[in-house]
């Protein structure tokens, strides 16, 4: 019986109403829309420099030079200048048959470099005045020597001390035959004016040579 309402004219004409009041209602009904305020700042990034790509190969730093030693000042002179003396500072003295004695030039260089028990004089200071002979000693020429007629030099290394007396002889080189032993026996006779350094008598060591010379040969 329900489904013969519906299909009857007055069902079909309920059912549209419906529809069409249904319809009206949706088209009246307007949703509620709910926002949200957001505050919110834009911020620019800061522009960087361009960056210029240095192409130069980096400089070298020079290395700092050590500090120069501080030296003490002493006066005298060294123990070291009075045991070692340079190659080429050289004394002679000419010995001929006849025991006739000829002094050449001395030659004296001091060294500074060194700690010492003798007095040492300042940083860098050379003796004002070389030693000078003033007393010798007579030197016979060996006989040996003379037979064989042998001469030439004898090298030697003298300590002269600040009163000007040979305080020891060192040979270095000679020819022999005699020549050497009379030398180093002949040369600590012998008596120098001292070195100085201004008005200051030092001890120092020279090289000396001896020449022995034949005659009418």
């Amino acid at each position: 019986m329900q489904i013969s309402f519906w299909k009857s004219p007055l069902g079909i004409s309920l059912f549209v109403h419906l529809i069409l009041i249904s319809m009206a209602i949706l088209l009246q009904y307007k949703p509620t829309k709910s926002f949200v305020k957001v505050d919110f700042e834009v911020y620019e990034l800061p522009k960087l420099a361009p960056k210029t790509l240095n192409l130069q190969p980096p400089k070298e730093v020079a290395p700092k030079p050590p500090e120069p030693e501080v030296k003490k000042k002493v006066f005298g002179v060294t123990r070291k200048a009075i045991t070692a003396a340079p190659e080429d500072t050289t004394s002679t003295a000419t010995v001929k048959l006849g025991n006739t004695v000829a002094k050449e030039q001395d030659n004296l260089k001091l060294n500074p470099e060194d700690e010492g028990a003798l007095p040492i004089p300042a940083d860098d200071f050379l003796v004002s005045s070389m030693p000078q002979l003033i007393s010798e000693f007579k030197i016979k020429y060996p006989e040996s020597a003379k037979k064989a007629g042998i001469e030439g030099p004898v090298v030697m290394d003298l300590l002269i001390d600040d009163q000007g007396q040979v305080r020891q002889v060192t040979l270095i080189k000679g020819p022999g035959f005699g020549l050497n032993e009379a030398a180093l026996e002949a040369i600590k006779n012998f008596i120098f004016r001292p070195a100085k350094i201004k008005e200051q008598s030092v001890a120092v060591k020279i090289r000396y040579t001896y020449r022995f010379v034949l005659e009418n040969r």
